[in-house]
């Protein structure tokens, strides 16, 4: 019985397994991205996403973050390792802009490029 509540409560997309740290950014598990890193996962590699976790199969940690709508998962990743050129800023902050997630606009502005453009005019979007 308890085996069933628990099952239910799940995600539709878990069945068990260990967390790509592409998955553990959207799911907000700083603890697991931390851990991720500390031994040695790329923050700045795509990695695949099961289904139900968001609408793609493989995104970078920082894209996962953002499609999310996770702020602080964001800081984190900046924080340790993750880079973004001035491209990568303009891409991400244009998906932040297109999900409505002004928190995460505003996370992405402390760490903007100089060089980095802001209109989002032909910016392709992961999803």
């Amino acid at each position: 019985m308890i085996a069933t509540a628990v099952a239910a409560a799940s995600p539709l997309f878990w069945k068990g397994g260990s967390l790509t740290l592409s998955e553990a950014a959207a799911l907000r598990d700083a603890g697991e991205v931390a851990r991720q890193i500390a031994s040695g996962a790329d923050p700045n590699v795509a990695y695949p996403l099961r289904p139900g976790v968001l609408a793609a199969s493989t995104l970078t940690p920082l894209e996962a973050a953002v499609g999310s709508r996770r702020a602080e998962i964001v800081d984190l990743l900046l924080m340790h390792g993750a880079t973004v050129d001035a491209a990568g800023w303009q891409r991400l902050h244009c998906f932040a802009v297109r999900t409505g997630a002004s928190d995460v606009v505003g996370m992405l502005d402390r760490y903007k490029p100089a060089d980095a453009p802001s209109s989002c005019e032909g910016v392709s979007m992961p999803f």
